[in-house]
């Protein structure tokens, strides 16, 4: 009778267990559902609710680090879709000027009407504007690859002196046609953390930008000053200068000036700039007072002393 009576409780005990494990099972999987229900409609409410050590609390953590994921990943890619489309909007922009001018002037020769003097400045114009394109293109590419790191900067410690030297005589042709004279301060040869080839680069964009806004027999002023840690490439015009609310603005893609609009450019030069010297841990920056003067102030590391 004993042996019976134990049975049935032990039987009893089991029935018991097995129903508190299902009961525990159905509302775990309630809880989960809930969860997941919760991440698919990107409820945040679900951070605050996750107080506890247990295994749900645990399990909600994770959910709500993945529901995180999934909403900046989103707005990753639906900032890189607005990214895109901006710059494919403004590089039609861009291009739309020169393009119009060339196929004008083009459908104008093909009419067969105009004067050897006229046919002469229509292909003088259709190539300059060609060239803009071609300026254009290549900037552009330069920009892509710079951005997405397909171009990768060798800064090694190497003298300034010549890397300043090439820069100029990049830019004389085009600082001889408007009589600007290009005055560079005497200082010593020192080593400094540079690519040569793209430092150079960014020192022709800020010497073009300078020749371009100064007037007529104007000057172009150089000084290179050493810091503790960097040593200061300094170009100065004197110049139309820059409005105040655009100095920061500057270095953006695309952007010009508000008092460059009649003047032919693409807002790419100086980006490009501040792109080359990023990726040779420099910067650079800007300052200048409107009719007066703009410096452009390059930053390069110091090489260390042996």
């Amino acid at each position: 009778m004993l042996i019976s009576f134990v049975s049935i409780v032990a039987a009893l005990i089991v029935v018991i267990a097995i129903v508190l494990s299902v009961l525990y099972a159905y509302k775990t999987y309630n809880s989960i559902d809930n969860v997941l229900d919760r991440i698919l409609s990107r409820d945040e409410g679900l951070h605050s609710e996750i107080t506890g050590e247990d295994r749900l609390s645990k399990l909600t953590h994770k959910a709500s680090r993945i529901m995180d994921m999934y909403i900046s990943e989103a707005a990753q890619t639906k900032k890189d879709k607005e990214n895109i489309q901006t710059f494919i909007a403004d590089m039609a922009h861009q291009m739309k000027t020169p393009l119009a001018g060339i196929s004008m002037y083009t459908e104008l020769l093909l009419e067969g009407k105009t004067s050897i003097e006229d046919q002469d400045e229509f292909l003088e114009r259709i190539k300059h504007g060609t060239e803009n394109l071609h300026w254009m293109m290549e900037s552009l590419i330069k920009m892509s690859r710079l951005e997405v790191g397909a171009i990768q900067l060798m800064p090694v410690c190497q003298n300034i002196k010549k890397t300043i030297s090439g820069s100029i005589a990049s830019v004389l042709a085009a600082a001889s046609k408007k009589n600007i004279k290009i005055e560079v301060d005497n200082f010593e040869d020192i080593p400094l953390l540079h690519d040569k080839k793209w430092t150079q680069e960014a020192i022709v964009n800020i010497l073009e930008n300078a020749i371009k806004y100064s007037d007529i027999d104007g000057k172009i002023y150089i000084a290179v000053k050493v810091l503790s840690l960097h040593t200061k490439i300094i170009i100065t015009d004197y110049g139309m200068g820059i409005e105040k609310d655009d100095r920061h603005k500057i270095f953006k893609r695309f952007y010009r000036g508000k008092n460059t609009k009649d003047l032919e450019g693409a807002g790419l030069g100086l980006y490009i700039v501040a792109l080359i010297m990023e990726n040779q841990s420099g910067y650079v920056l800007v300052d200048s007072i409107v009719g007066e003067h703009t410096t452009f102030t390059l930053f390069l590391q110091n090489c260390k002393q042996k």
